[in-house]
């Protein structure tokens, strides 16, 4: 039975950042239940705003990663902008920011001015090297970080140039691996009382994501290669092209599999003992894979995947993201919630990705206008009609 009880009902969340990863990170925590106020700069706002494709205005990217927050203008360069966020920091539970390195230590806002502040104050910082170490200075973005890491050069075809992956998923993953972060430090400071600084970057994320990958070089000084859709630990697990020039994957991962794909395909010349094993087809990777291929040629999509369905072995089609968005399985599993905008009318936003048994996180509010909240949000604060309108005479606010 769901409860309308979140587990971060009642923390409260200052989300300085923009474009993808901290926002990302105020975005579930958001959706778990915290007032994640989100603060812009007086001028063009979050840079996300501007990113195609929109619809009457509204950019898909700024809309799908800002949903349940408030929104607040703030010019955090004035004194009298800084000493707003200082007000508001004696009360707040977690404040997230992604500026370059040094940014907010130069507006009088460092984790050390507002710890001081509040001690209980948890603050994460985003950035594209973490806060120490000889490139902290370094301004990064998803793509600069996914070659710098070492995964552009894993991604692509053999003997093909690096590729980009087509999902920001280091700046995604980085804010996600910061909310996870956050709940600790909140845990933490249950039992202790004490805030601390969160300091996560988009490097870390790429080490960690490398993982098996950099693991294996470490252990045995082996460099990754590119293998386009394929798999350095298993065979044959990629994509193949089929007859009415459809794709589909296959993987053949472990030993029983293979069985049933070489029954299926009736190959039986690849019943070769130097298949018998993934590490024997690891070995004989392009011998493998060439016959597996011509085999699959004779078939069109539909008709090879029956039979593979039917044989037990585990191959899907190779979806465009509107057939994944229309399949039976996502809408089943909530992920494509609607809310009600203020000027788009109801909407479509892509639900939370984590389902719990007793609470019911989702899509609550859109993703705000930019300045959508400031008058109410400075009133919650103490702030009296006269000392807001003197701040936005003075344009502090918007």
């Amino acid at each position: 039975m769901t409860s309308t009880a979140l587990s971060l009902d009642g923390v409260r969340i200052l989300d300085l950042s923009r474009v993808l990863a901290g926002p990302f990170c105020g975005m579930l925590l958001a959706d778990l239940g915290a007032d994640v106020i989100k603060i812009e700069d007086t001028g063009a706002g979050d840079e996300s705003r501007t990113w195609p494709p929109h619809k009457d205005g509204e950019s898909a990217a700024y809309l799908v990663i800002n949903r349940n927050k408030r929104d607040l203008t703030l010019d955090l360069k004035a004194p009298e902008g800084a000493a707003v966020l200082k007000k508001f920091v004696a009360s707040a539970d977690v404040l997230i920011e992604n500026f370059r390195t040094g940014t907010m230590e130069g507006f009088g806002l460092g984790y050390d001015t507002l710890s001081a502040i509040n001690p209980g104050l948890i603050y994460c910082s985003v950035s594209a090297f973490g806060r120490t170490g000889p490139r902290k200075d370094g301004a990064g973005y998803e793509a600069l970080m996914q070659a710098f890491s070492g995964i552009m050069s894993i991604t692509g075809e053999p003997d093909g140039p690096p590729v980009r992956a087509g999902v920001s998923f280091l700046d995604l993953t980085t804010g996600i691996f910061s909310a996870f972060g956050i709940v600790n430090a909140l845990l933490y400071r249950a039992k202790t009382g004490l805030g601390q600084r969160v300091d996560g970057s988009l490097l870390e994320t790429a080490v960690t994501l490398l993982n098996y990958h950099a693991e294996g070089y470490l252990l045995t000084g082996a460099v990754p290669k590119p293998l386009g859709s394929a798999h350095p630990s298993l065979s044959p697990y990629r994509t193949f092209r089929c007859r009415d020039g459809q794709w589909v994957f296959i993987a053949g991962a472990n030993d029983r599999f293979w069985q049933k794909l070489v029954g299926a395909l009736d190959l039986p010349a690849l019943r070769d003992e130097r298949f018998a094993t993934n590490l024997g087809r690891v070995r004989h990777r392009a011998e493998l894979e060439a016959a597996v291929s011509e085999a699959i040629v004779a078939f069109d999509r539909e008709p090879l995947l029956k039979l593979l369905e039917d044989a037990g072995v585990p191959a899907t089609p190779v979806n465009t993201v509107d057939q994944v968005m229309n399949d039976p399985q996502t809408a089943a599993r909530q992920m494509i919630e609607r809310v009600l905008h203020p000027r788009l009318g109801e909407i479509p936003v892509i639900g939370t990705p984590v389902k719990f048994s007793r609470m019911r996180p989702g899509a609550r509010t859109p993703a705000p206008l930019q300045g959508e909240h400031t008058d109410q949000v400075l009133a919650e604060f103490g702030y009296s009609a006269d000392e807001i309108s003197a701040l936005r005479a003075k344009k502090v606010v918007r």
